[in-house]
């Protein structure tokens, strides 16, 4: 049985690239629900403001995102997607951050959540998932969902995960909301995974590429506030990457160092990536500039929390 997935706000798509990983490592023996048989999670529809994605969406995922503001959309299923039976949300998280004067409502950021919130009683998708900010708990829109939700006969599940209670050696700390239209309990997250090492994520190709050294005047006029990470160090954990890294010098990112060569350079975009869950490959065959690879990576979601909290979603 194939679930169909859209996936809102897709960015780059981190809930399609869960879904491909799941099928690849065949996960879906698990996941069966109500003794229909196996289930094959796929997103079969994608929507984002952004049209720079649209391409390497395509590319990976193989589906041409919609370019639409969501809250100017009658609904989210249309005459191609009529059968959707899960939604994916990844709003903007700025309305509940402290850089974005944390206005929630009153953002106009928010407005497309807003509206996914007036369609849910009326679409209602069997599955619901949600990704933003910690401090989004308890919003306004927060206590608005969770009613509708209630109204509405979902059972739901509620998360504050990140990466390193999975392995990955990379904060980044996420408020996650699972929803099914069934009353069963839903499945334990398995948090017993051993830790990757770091510099499984560390290329060769990024100590060669001189666009990613920094400057010896900068480290100079930083070093006290950048996160600098010590490639020889076993329990080196990366910062959260945000939209800003390789534009603001500090609290965007980690830096890495090699004393062996005399380097402080940043992450590139492949190597963020893969922090993230992505294929080591992902910006390879891009044409985007690097800056917009650093955004749109910044913006995106991580791939194993995804895959576990699928995995639960989906599970009998």
């Amino acid at each position: 049985m194939q679930i169909r997935i859209a996936d809102l706000f897709c960015g780059i798509g981190g809930i399609a690239e869960a879904s491909h990983l799941l099928a690849q490592h065949d996960r879906t023996d698990e996941m069966l629900i109500s003794g229909i048989g196996r289930v094959q999670p796929k997103v079969v529809a994608a929507i984002d403001i952004d049209r720079s994605v649209a391409s390497l969406y395509q590319h990976h995922h193989g589906i041409v995102p919609r370019c639409s503001t969501i809250e100017s959309l009658p609904g989210i299923a249309d005459d191609s997607t009529a059968e959707l039976d899960m939604w994916w949300m990844s709003p903007p998280c700025q309305p509940y951050t402290v850089r974005g004067s944390q206005r929630g409502f009153h953002d106009a950021r928010s407005q497309a959540l807003a509206r996914l919130i007036e369609l849910i009683p009326l679409e209602r998708p069997r599955f619901l998932g949600l990704e933003n900010v910690p401090a989004f708990e308890g919003s306004l829109h927060h206590q608005q969902l969770q009613r509708v939700l209630r109204d509405t006969g979902y059972h739901y599940q509620q998360y504050i995960l990140c990466p390193t209670e999975l392995g990955t050696p990379m904060r980044r700390k996420r408020f996650y909301l699972l929803a099914k239209r069934d009353g069963k309990r839903f499945a334990d997250i398995s948090r017993k995974i051993e830790k990757r090492p770091f510099t499984e994520f560390i290329t060769e190709a990024g100590w060669e590429d001189k666009t990613l050294h920094v400057p010896a005047e900068s480290v100079s006029h930083y070093e006290a506030a950048m996160n600098i990470v010590d490639i020889r160090k076993r329990d080196a954990i990366a910062a959260c990457f945000t939209s800003a890294y390789g534009k603001s010098p500090i609290r965007s990112g980690s830096y890495l160092h090699c004393s062996a060569r005399g380097q402080i350079r940043r992450f590139s975009p492949n190597e963020i990536a893969m922090l993230m869950g992505f294929r080591s490959d992902f910006f390879s065959t891009c044409n985007l500039s690097q800056r917009s690879q650093y955004r749109l990576i910044g913006n995106s979601l991580s791939v194993p929390v995804v895959y576990e909290l699928l995995s639960v979603l989906l599970a009998n």
